[in-house]
């Protein structure tokens, strides 16, 4: 039987109600960490600030400035104790670190570039290729944004992620590209963008996480050209859910999904695919019937809380609740398991908004990168 330490137990209760930052806390943050504000707090699921807890147990804890549609009474408290960070929730407590921002984040070094063109989390940079999105899916906060879609030009791109990756204080050890969908006459400059980012980053690992585009996806291009791991998010396993909440994303359902996972599979191989699913915006049984179909195929399911966004359709939903993503978590474990795949993602600080803890199949927890600065 899995027995969640006292770190995973704050995790949960975190990503359920969000955390408190007391006045003391902040202000040190703010102080040692040299920052105008404790969190990048760019996009619905990565909004709030990162933290390792002891363990290795890594979180993205929401915070009442950025969604005060749910952070309204949190139980846990970051505090600061004989000059260290602490984490508090009742009779639990764990040590703390804070995960660095780069200095990029809070300089003038890409201030010509669009916003929130790069951000990094943890050891990872996540490049948004374009403003806005041609699709509309209701948990996502792009769509609501106000900004108009557009295509970043290439050597914008990769100037950012240049940039990300030289940072004095977090340079980036890895790349996801993700964030909007293009337009089918924007493909073949999307394609061109993979291209010259994977040439010119190849001391760099680099992810892509996009809808299952045939016209935007050459599976076997990127495989040639080195392409680290795919995400292929299935988000939501039903479909009535799926089609009200994402129409254009699943136009073509899940079954398109589950057969380019598995596509992709038999041309890259075992444990470079993986695929999302939300875990609070569908029944359990559906979700975990997801993760079945997707570990199955040789995929490795990632559970990501959902987290409303403030500017969303959904803004007056809540997260799963702290039982709900407790039982999520064990059962997919188990399913997982049992098709030999781990609950991803396989770095520990990428699965700060996610509900794993980084562990490979023995229950060890293995940093393929060096550890991001902490504080």
């Amino acid at each position: 039987m899995y027995i969640f330490s006292p770190s995973q137990i704050l995790k949960l209760k975190i990503l359920a109600e969000g955390i408190t930052v007391t006045n003391r806390a902040q202000q040190w943050l703010l102080e040692h960490a040299n920052i105008a504000k404790l969190s990048s707090a760019d996009y619905a699921s990565t909004s709030g600030v990162v933290l390792k807890l002891e363990g290795d147990v890594w979180v993205n804890a929401p915070l009442q400035e950025y969604n005060p549609n749910f952070v309204d009474a949190p139980t846990s408290v970051l505090d600061v104790i004989d000059d260290g960070l602490y984490v508090s929730n009742g009779n639990l407590e764990a040590r703390a670190w804070y995960c660095l921002q780069p200095a990029y984040h809070s300089s003038e070094e890409l201030a010509d570039l669009p916003k929130h063109i790069v951000v990094t989390h943890g050891d990872r940079v996540r490049l948004s290729p374009m403003t806005g999105c041609s699709y509309s899916c209701q948990f996502c906060d792009i769509p609501f944004s106000g900004i108009d879609y557009s295509l970043h030009p290439v050597d914008v791109c990769i100037k950012a992620l240049k940039t990300a990756a030289a940072d004095c204080i977090q340079p980036a050890q890895h790349i996801m590209i993700s964030g909007g969908t293009p337009r089918e006459s924007d493909a073949e400059s999307h394609r061109a963008l993979y291209r010259e980012i994977l040439a010119s980053f190849q001391d760099l690992p680099v992810d892509i996480m996009m809808v299952p585009l045939s016209n935007v996806f050459d599976i076997d291009e990127l495989g040639k050209l080195g392409i680290n791991e795919l995400s292929i998010n299935l988000e939501l396993h039903d479909e009535a859910r799926a089609k009200k909440l994402a129409p254009q994303k699943y136009q073509f359902g899940a079954r398109h999904y589950l057969d380019f996972i598995e596509k992709a599979i038999e041309r890259l191989g075992r444990g470079r695919v993986r695929s999302m699913l939300l875990v609070g915006l569908e029944p359990l049984e559906s979700t975990l019937a997801g993760v079945k179909a997707i570990a199955e195929r040789g995929a490795v399911p990632v559970l990501s809380p959902f987290r409303p966004d403030p500017s969303t359709p959904l803004r007056d939903l809540r997260p799963p609740s702290y039982e709900l993503m407790y039982e999520a978590y064990l059962r997919a474990q188990e399913i997982a398991v049992g098709y030999g795949v781990p609950l991803g993602p396989k770095c520990p600080p990428c699965t700060h908004n996610t509900l794993s803890f980084g562990t490979d199949s023995h229950g060890n927890v293995v940093y393929p990168y060096s550890q991001p600065a902490l504080l």
